[in-house]
């Protein structure tokens, strides 16, 4: 991730957005940049086409401004306590149909560093039936993503990032480095400690039918993976106290970690025929993405 100095809130004008406007100011103290606010609510009234000079066409004009009004100012009210930390804001209203696309709109316009948006949990059955804005947006985003939860973050909290060094693709790889390289800055910048974390998971089919051997296979295979981290370390200076390295499930390891080390963001990246092609419900990724109790910041490579 690059210097950061423009930061994009997404605001929703359904939903409290309390901890998303302070996550975004500490991250503009912290950085010294600068705040852009989308906010786009569709308004639900159409035209009367058919007449453009009947009372209804003008009732609709009336209401039309009224409606964007409304929620202008409380952009501005939103601008103004920014303003008011020595923030430099601007905002923008959209009453566009097209919810996403205009979200896409703004996020080329705009041009952020980081992209900050609330997300909130659905149920499973509309997860099914409809098209999800936060899936959309971790395969589109062109900045990085970082989807806030509605929890203060810990004073004393870690970020943790997430990483596979022996994944056989070399964008894997590539996001590695940039994952380590976004959670150090981050970590600095906000004075957080930084954890690495990697889970493994034995192929039980190497057992057989030599099961005594286990032990040595298990151990064999946690000495590979724990190789493999450490020469990762060492490319960006991190010790192996920094190290979480685990077996098993992999979500419910992540998330013991998550909450051990109070951790305020997870650090992940995104493969577009892994994390996000496969995002089904129930997945794993899908369970990362709603389950953790921390904010989840979303990386791509920019060949992705």
């Amino acid at each position: 991730m690059k210097a950061v100095k423009n930061i994009l809130i997404l605001a929703d004008a359904d939903d409290k957005l309390d901890h998303l406007l302070e996550r975004a100011k500490i991250l503009a103290t912290s950085f010294q940049a600068s705040i852009s606010i989308f906010m786009n609510k569709p308004n639900v009234l159409s035209a009367d086409s058919a007449a453009p000079r009947s009372l209804a066409h003008r009732l609709f004009k009336t209401q039309q401004r009224q409606f964007a009004e409304h929620y202008q100012q409380q952009l501005e009210n939103i601008g103004q306590r920014f303003q008011a930390e020595g923030i430099k804001v601007r905002t923008e209203f959209s009453s566009a149909k097209n919810h996403y696309e205009s979200i896409l709109g703004a996020i080329t316009r705009f041009k952020p560093d980081l992209t900050l948006k609330s997300i909130q949990r659905h149920n499973a059955l509309r997860r099914i039936i409809i098209s999800n804005t936060d899936w959309q947006l971790i395969k589109d985003c062109a900045s990085p993503l970082l989807l806030i939860k509605r929890q203060n973050w810990q004073a004393e909290g870690s970020i943790i990032a997430a990483v596979d060094p022996l994944h056989a693709k070399a964008q894997q790889n590539e996001l590695d480095h940039l994952i380590l390289d976004t959670s150090r800055a981050l970590a600095a910048k906000l004075e957080l400690n930084i954890r690495v974390f990697h889970n493994y998971l034995p192929d039980i089919t190497h057992l057989f039918p030599k099961v005594l051997d286990a032990d040595d296979y298990i151990r064999e295979v946690h000495d590979r993976h724990q190789e493999k981290l450490l020469e990762l370390l060492a490319e960006h200076d991190l010790t192996v106290d920094s190290l979480l390295l685990t077996r098993g499930d992999l979500v419910k390891a992540l998330l013991s970690c998550i909450r051990k080390q109070q951790a305020n963001i997870l650090v992940l990246g995104a493969l577009s025929r892994n994390f996000v092609e496969r995002a089904i419900v129930g997945s794993t990724a899908e369970r990362i993405l709603y389950d953790t109790p921390c904010d989840v910041l979303v990386l791509k490579n920019d060949s992705n």
